[in-house]
Formats: structure tokens, C-alpha cells, sequence
């Protein structure tokens, strides 16, 4: 099976791939030396982008380490990469790296990403024009999103 289309351009499962070689080097290149984990957690739609990034040393603490410049933009583009037509994409991925290199990552299709401090419902219904989803793809807490938002448009 070849991993390219007939255009020559990668596949979304190899630009996948990519993006995760480039999300895990930008985490070591950044990561004190003889770190224990890194944890990232992204939240995301269109109009906001939250990443929070704690790394773990073998003694249990947690030095202050900044999100590398060009992760959020990576994330975003996973989000495009990722996006099932239909189904819609991921709203928070939870991204962890082992030491020495193991990364592991899972992605939140359906479950309230929970911002803090809460979004604007308007967010979500922006983020669904540009990741559609078809009815059935939509949960109860994004339908609930959903009216919040028309109900702000009409009273706006």
C-alpha cells in the first residue's frame, strides 16, 4: 500500500506521523536534561488555542518549562490533518513523552474539552463551520454549546 496519493503529496496518516516526530523533538529539545515525563494538554478550536506543559524530573519536581515556540501551530495543523468529514476533529489532545523518547498521544473528539476559563459558545460554533460534523458526530454538550451561541446571536 503505498503511503502517497497520486498527487505525490503525503498522506494525512504520514503527515500525522511527521507532525508527532516534529511535536516530540520541539518537547525534548526544551526538556531539562535526565527529565522523568512531559505532559502536554491542548485545548483547542479555531478562535482559542490552550496548551499547558508540566515536565516531571525523577524527584518528583516540576521545573518551570515553556511551551516551544511552534507547538501550538503543530497542534494546529494536527487538528486540520486529523479532521474526518463528518466526524469533525479533535477538541484537546493529551500528548506525554517518557523518557528517553516514548510519546504516546490521544485525541478528545467528543468530550467537553472543559477551558479554564470557559470559551465563548460562539468558539464552538465557529470551530464547527470550519471542522463540520454531521448529527449524528455531535454531543449533547456541543448541541447545548450550539444553542448558547444562536441564543447569544439573536440577543446580540
Amino acid at each position: 500500500m503505498s503511503t502517497t496519493q497520486p498527487s505525490g503529496r503525503p498522506t494525512s496518516e504520514q503527515r500525522h506521523d511527521e507532525l508527532l516526530q516534529l511535536i516530540g523533538g520541539m518537547l525534548l529539545d526544551v526538556a531539562p536534561e535526565g527529565f522523568r515525563r512531559i505532559d502536554v494538554l491542548v485545548r483547542m478550536t479555531v478562535a482559542v488555542q490552550d496548551v499547558a506543559m508540566t515536565v516531571y524530573m525523577p524527584d518528583g519536581s516540576t521545573p518551570d518549562v515553556f511551551p516551544p515556540e511552534g507547538l501550538t501551530a503543530a497542534f494546529q495543523e494536527m487538528r486540520q490533518v486529523l479532521h474526518q468529514p463528518g466526524r469533525g476533529t479533535w477538541f484537546s489532545a493529551r500528548c506525554v513523552v517518557n523518557a528517553p523518547v516514548r510519546i504516546d498521544i490521544t485525541y478528545n473528539f467528543d468530550h467537553d474539552p472543559l477551558f479554564t476559563p470557559p470559551v465563548p459558545a460562539a468558539d464552538f460554533a465557529r470551530d464547527l463551520q470550519v471542522f463540520p460534523r454531521d448529527d449524528a458526530y455531535v454531543p449533547d454538550w456541543l448541541r447545548a454549546k450550539l444553542v448558547e451561541a444562536s441564543t447569544e446571536e439573536q440577543n446580540a
